[in-house]
């Protein structure tokens, strides 16, 4: 099992683990912190929903209503707020989980499309500044090149959404970066790795922005240092 798959699996259900992807998790200390995060989403969700007390003398009340036949508001009201709480926390959940993993699908689909790019890497065009700082703000991001020289630049569709793909000279050789407009909310940065390429994700101005380099060449820490130099 990859990490793409295993990262798939949590989504669907991150307390019942089937044996490959237990093996999975642990051996990947992200996959790991993944799990973690998305238990703790449950957690807190399941706090939010028990944890108001029921207010005082309103058991009693309910109780001597059932017992002399009188109907009951507080009773009434109980049972608008349980029905509109079933409808509404399973629907509020499944959108959760969607858009988490509609997040990881675009990661993905940004992933294999500067895996599949290999060409960009070796282009070297020197793109002027006041060229990549008009073609970025076509899509309302701002970013920052403290130093880098730009290499490459070009408008992609990914996801069937218009991005931009951008090379910079990297301390340590090319670095690609693409910006993907339409963001769903998972503002964690994450890591993914797919054919000898690792990713590094983050979010800005409603856009997902990521970092990527081939995996032996970019530290992971050393990639993230580098989004972030761009990204702000």
């Amino acid at each position: 099992m990859n990490e793409i798959e295993a990262r798939r699996a949590l989504l669907s259900d991150p307390r019942r683990l089937a044996p490959e992807l237990a093996e999975a998790i642990a051996r990947d200390a992200r996959l790991a912190a993944v799990r973690e995060e998305l238990l703790r989403a449950d957690d807190d969700m399941k706090r939010a929903l028990t944890a108001a007390p029921v207010p005082e003398g309103l058991a009693e009340r309910i109780v001597l209503r059932a017992r002399y036949g009188a109907g009951s508001r507080w009773g009434l009201a109980l049972a608008a707020a349980a029905a509109a709480l079933a409808i509404a926390l399973p629907s509020y959940l499944d959108r959760f989980h969607r858009a988490r993993a509609l997040e990881i699908a675009r990661d993905e689909a940004m992933l294999r499309h500067v895996a599949e790019s290999t060409g960009e890497l070796e282009d070297d065009g020197h793109v002027e500044p006041a060229a990549f700082r008009a073609s970025v703000a076509r899509l309302g991001v701002p970013l920052r090149l403290p130093g880098y020289r730009v290499r490459h630049l070009a408008n992609c569709v990914i996801a069937g959404v218009e991005s931009r793909h951008f090379v910079i000279d990297g301390p340590r050789g090319p670095v690609s970066y693409v910006i993907l407009p339409g963001a769903l909310g998972d503002a964690a940065m994450r890591t993914l790795e797919w054919d000898g390429m690792r990713g590094v994700f983050t979010q800005r101005a409603g856009a997902t922005i990521g970092a990527f380099a081939t995996a032996g060449s970019v530290a992971r820490p050393d990639l993230e240092r580098l989004l972030l130099a761009v990204a702000g």
